[in-house]
Formats: C-alpha cells, structure tokens, sequence
C-alpha cells in the first residue's frame, strides 16, 4: 500500500512494531516507555477518533499521529501468519495496519465477507486441487464440495471436498469442465460449498499485487481445450478453458 494523505517524517517518535490484534486493538511497541496517545485521522473526510479502540472505525485508510506528528513505524505491518490468524475470528470488517511509503503507520479498514483463503493450488493429472482456510467466518465440519460455476450457462460441476475446521480440501476434475463446450472460450469461478452455503476461494492476505498477471500456474489439455487456473482482477481463483486452433 502506498502512501495517503502527502505525510512525511518530520522528527516525530519512531514505533518499533505497530500490529492490529485479533480483537481490532492497536498494539504499538516502542523502543522505550511512551504513554502519549495515538490519534487516527480518516483520510478522505478528516473525522479524528483515538487509537485506544478500533470498534466502529469507517471503511478508509486512517492515519496515524502521535504528539501531534505524525508516526513514523519500523514495521511494514506484514506477516502472513498474522494475518491468517487475525482471518480466523469471524467478522465482517477487517482493520490492517500498514507502514506507508513515508515511512508512517496507517491503518486500512475494509468490509469483509467469509470466504476461503487458498494456501495451494495443483493443477496435474486431469485434477484441479485447491486447498485453503476458512477467513472471516464460522469453522464448518465434514463433507463437502469443490464447485466450479461457469460465467455464462447453468451447468456447473463439481468435486468431493472436505471442511475440517478452518481447512478446506478439494478437487474437481477437467473433464467434467471441458464437456460439452461449444464456445471458444469459458471462465469459471471456484467456490466451496457445505450445508447449502457457497464460499468464494481467492487468495487476498498475501502481499502479491496484480496476481492476474504475474501468476501463472500450468495449462492442462483435454483434447484442444487447454485449462489454466487463473486469479481474478479481485484475487479470486477461476478457471478459463480454451479451445485452441488447429495447427495448418
């Protein structure tokens, strides 16, 4: 994430570590005893709130000053364990503090619905694996599905899955994709499903930018029609199937 709001350094006290906690309170450790009062300032409307407590802060980048000055922050707010963990309390606003690039803390603050976060993706074997962990919702238990819903129809297939706890596995075969298809052509979007409920699967809590192009994972064929997994423009995993050419 970039810089907002046009701060910079100006001599200010300097955080060691500066994290948001699983419960949405602010955790800033400083290099010695410090009991100045942190203040977020929301960046687009102004609206000024204390760090002591994130509850009900608007959706926006908020920044953060302290004695007046901006805060200036050694932790770049990146840890994917963290962030897997602070992913597994279910909400429905997400608050992830950041290090701009003025070298300053500020904290984004998004709306969250549950989904699963794919941790691997295998693509061999006439099988597509995903595996993942449920992010921001409930832990479910027992069977379940890998469903691939095409972009245009209503024929989606799907594969057996299981759901233990946070865990997702599952697998869907190219096969049952590439029947039957007539266009050039087709997009699909994966999603796990159990007890009536479908879940997306992206991957969002890395630190990958623009995975849709600098992401790629290996095309399997089933006679012309070439499968690739693929992440969309919103980090959502989906498959296109193609059918290619003829070579002259």
């Amino acid at each position: 994430m970039g810089a907002h709001g046009g701060v910079t350094v100006s001599g200010g006290r300097r955080a060691v570590t500066s994290r948001v906690n699983g419960d949405d309170t602010l955790c800033v450790e400083w290099p010695e005893p410090d009991d100045g009062e942190i203040i977020l300032r929301h960046a687009e409307t102004g609206e000024e709130r204390a760090a002591a407590g994130l509850s009900g802060l608007r959706p926006g980048i908020w920044l953060a000053s302290h004695r007046g000055e901006p805060l200036a922050t050694d932790d770049p707010g990146f840890s994917l364990d963290g962030l897997l963990a602070y992913a597994g309390t279910p909400r429905d606003r997400e608050v992830k503090a950041f290090r701009t690039s003025a070298g300053t803390l500020a904290l984004a603050v998004r709306e969250v619905g549950p989904y699963v976060e794919v941790t691997g993706v295998v693509s061999d074997d006439g099988v597509i694996e995903i595996r993942g962990l449920i992010a921001y919702g409930e832990p479910i238990e027992g069977p379940a599905t890998l469903v691939a819903v095409p972009r245009k129809g209503t024929r989606p297939v799907s594969g057996p899955a299981t759901f233990a706890g946070r865990r997702f596995e599952g697998g869907v075969r190219i096969a049952h994709m590439a029947e039957g298809q007539t266009r050039r052509r087709v997009f699909w979007d994966l999603h796990a499903e159990a007890c009536g409920v479908r879940l997306p699967l992206a991957t969002r809590l890395d630190d990958v930018t623009d995975k849709k192009t600098k992401v790629r994972f290996p095309a399997q064929y089933v006679d012309r029609i070439r499968v690739r997994p693929y992440y969309t423009e919103t980090d959502g995993l989906a498959v296109a199937l193609t059918v290619e050419e003829e070579s002259s």
